[in-house]
């Protein structure tokens, strides 16, 4: 049987990226996943291209919110629920990068970066988390990025965002351990996507697929068994 058989997911930015990774692992892995991003086009491409893939019992839902916004969130919640009644598996992947020095970098860039990787993680997880509670049971990976170990010149509101979302999954694996949810964060070095690397990118460079190949390691641990942060570097 397939991993995740019968299971329901939902992933933010996953129209692109490691988010579309993530959605493909997870439909032929045999979950009903709905994905979530800002762009339609971009967002039916993805969505019928996992169709394509679905089994019998499994769905595709895609939602095309800002989950930036407290309004955008609850109405992607509500068409999840909708769909899926309830939600095993969360996955925040929507991110977004502003390289630029700390002279340079306008207030506005520097909340969009912030509301973006770490803002949006607090809003989509606080309206799903209830429901795992309620059931005792859930996963919730959030993708951060070895930024979120290092500064690097031109960073400073990514590197600021992914310390943070750190933090947040850290306290947020403390508080929920013992009620049958579990939180992990995948910390990958640059990887071959259509986002925007920092100056300080390495020319050598992950797939999406290797993201992946540690998100399946993560995700099928025992249950007694925790990684904090698993950093994923290119060799």
């Amino acid at each position: 049987m397939s991993l995740f058989h019968g299971k329901t997911a939902v992933i933010t930015g996953g129209s692109s990226g490691i988010g579309e990774g993530f959605a493909h692992f997870l439909i032929e892995e045999g979950a009903s996943v709905a994905i979530v991003a800002r762009q339609p086009d971009k967002l039916a491409r993805v969505a019928d291209a996992l169709r394509a893939k679905a089994g019998e019992g499994q769905s595709v839902l895609a939602v095309s919110a800002d989950v930036t916004r407290d309004d955008a969130v609850e109405r992607m919640k509500s068409e999840a629920l909708g769909a899926f009644g309830h939600v095993d598996i969360l996955v925040n992947s929507a991110g977004v990068g502003i390289w630029q020095t700390i002279d340079q970098m306008s207030p506005n860039d520097w909340r969009a970066v912030i509301d973006i990787n770490l803002n949006a993680v607090f809003l989509v997880t606080h309206a799903f988390l209830p429901g795992m509670l309620a059931r005792q049971t859930g996963h919730i990976v959030n993708i951060s990025s070895v930024a979120g170990k290092l500064g690097f010149a031109y960073g400073s509101s990514y590197c600021a965002s992914k310390w943070g979302l750190l933090g947040f999954t850290r306290a947020l694996a403390a508080e929920v351990r013992d009620k049958g949810i579990r939180v992990d964060t995948l910390c990958p070095g640059t990887v071959e996507t259509p986002f925007k690397n920092s100056p300080a990118a390495s020319p050598i460079r992950l797939e999406v697929d290797d993201v992946i190949a540690a998100a399946r390691y993560v995700m099928t641990l025992p249950r007694q068994v925790r990684v904090d942060d698993l950093v994923i570097y290119p060799t």
